[in-house]
């Protein structure tokens, strides 16, 4: 049979519009939404001008949008750009255990108007990196978060490579190169998160994967299997060596983005905490309480997502996004969590850092199949001082799953929050409109027209 790489090169070469369920586009478009919300959210976030500084930077020119409307770049160096400043607030969609629409978009966007695609070039371009991503992370059995690896930055990478092939419009034996360098190039650890390298890893991959495209097309070669030898990537990334490296993909028959979908987050912190946060709300409108009345709160979750929320104590608006404690303390003393309640003066507040000392963190080996990033659900115990005990309902799917998934208002109203004074309400409108017929564009460049 043929290997692996060759395969997914062919799927690449091979994927066209026409072939495309309807439900993979209606998720496109709201990851198309969301990824370029968060960006102008985000564009102004110190990570962004510190990657700016490179050569090729504020005063370059080139061929690709840079932060929507500030200039332009190498299409390579936008999808960094891009990418950085979408994933900077942490505030973007999720699927496969990562984050796919804000390595795919940039990099789509930036190539396509390079190559003059059409919106539904671009749209089957998203479709190809991430059933690529898909293929490629759920043949392992270990989860990547446990054992340190950062799959947005990893299979990021080959997703982004897939796109920009894709566009580009390679035949199956370059596609399949454009995977074996991007495999060459994909890297990002989890320690990272909580700090400006996690957008920044996020950035690059979206990078490497336009890079190892376009290196492709001018004849670069790579190891025709670099993905299934034993000595390839999806070994490499699996210490244990539980990854099933051979048998036919299922790009292409079996759509991953059909059964897994696009998550949109409705706060702006690690995705692992999305379920207790609902939980928290949850509570509260059953039953207000105050912060001073609380003797304890008890968070019950999976062992993968405690993982993920690495800061205990946090003292800034970056490393609170990765604490489970401030996401619940938050929750109580604002009674939301939105993009205000993420700055370092709320975070350092008095009654935030209180209500912090007095959360715990359950964690359970259970996993739901389904999701094996996540426990089977995640409950929230409230303590109150006069012995009160308030018990949430047990949360499977978050609020903004795809398998609970916002309502049209609700991913409009995320938008226009995101979006804020960056654009005039007229032009912030008309970019909603286009990004929801993302297929009907006639070239990318007329998203930004």
């Amino acid at each position: 049979m043929t290997g692996l790489t060759r395969q997914l090169g062919e799927f690449i070469a091979s994927l066209s519009f026409d072939r495309l369920p309807a439900e993979a586009l209606a998720a496109v478009q709201r990851g198309a939404v969301d990824c370029i919300g968060v960006l102008l959210a985000g564009r102004d976030e110190p990570v962004v001008d510190l990657v700016r500084t490179l050569p090729g930077g504020k005063d370059a020119d080139g061929e690709a949008r840079v932060l929507f409307d500030r200039g332009r770049a190498e299409p390579s160096f936008a999808a960094l750009v891009n990418a950085t400043a979408a994933h900077a607030l942490d505030y973007d969609d999720t699927g496969i255990d990562g984050h796919p629409s804000v390595v795919l978009m940039p990099a789509v966007l930036a190539e396509g108007e390079r190559l003059g695609a059409s919106g539904a070039e671009l749209v089957t371009a998203y479709v190809a990196g991430y059933e690529t991503w898909a293929e490629l992370s759920l043949r392992d059995e270990d989860r990547h978060h446990g054992k340190g690896w950062h799959p947005t930055a990893v299979f990021g990478t080959l997703a982004a490579a897939a796109a920009a092939a894709r566009l580009a419009r390679l035949d199956a034996g370059r596609s399949a190169s454009a995977l074996g360098i991007a495999a060459s190039m994909a890297a990002g650890v989890t320690a990272s998160f909580g700090s400006m390298t996690k957008p920044l890893q996020v950035g690059r991959a979206s990078q490497n994967g336009v890079l190892a495209a376009r290196l492709a097309a001018a004849g670069l070669t790579a190891a025709p299997d670099a993905l299934e030898h034993r000595s390839g990537l999806l070994q490499a990334v699996s210490p244990a060596g539980r990854v099933n490296t051979e048998g036919p993909i299922r790009a292409g028959r079996d759509w991953a983005i059909v059964r897994l979908g696009i998550n949109i987050k409705r706060y702006p912190v690690c995705y692992a905490v999305h379920r207790t946060l609902d939980a928290v709300l949850g509570l509260l409108r059953k039953q207000p309480f105050r912060p001073e009345e609380v003797a304890s709160i008890e968070v019950s979750m999976g062992r993968f997502q405690a993982g993920m929320l690495r800061q205990h104590a946090p003292q800034t608006g970056l490393d609170a996004k990765f604490s489970a404690e401030f996401a619940a303390a938050a929750a109580v003393v604002a009674g939301r969590i939105g993009l205000a309640e993420l700055n370092d003066a709320f975070v350092a507040s008095r009654p935030v850092q209180s209500l912090m000392g007095k959360v715990r963190i359950q964690t359970v080996d259970d996993i739901d199949p389904e999701d094996p990033l996540f426990s089977p659900f995640d409950r929230v115990r409230v303590r109150l001082g006069g012995g009160a005990c308030l018990e949430s309902e047990p949360v499977r799917r978050a609020r903004g799953h795809a398998h609970n998934p916002v309502t049209a208002e609700e991913l409009h109203a995320k938008f226009t929050d995101c979006v804020g004074d960056a654009l005039d309400p007229a032009a912030r409108e008309r970019l909603f409109e286009r990004l929801l017929k993302l297929q009907a564009l006639p070239a990318a460049a007329a998203l930004y027209g």
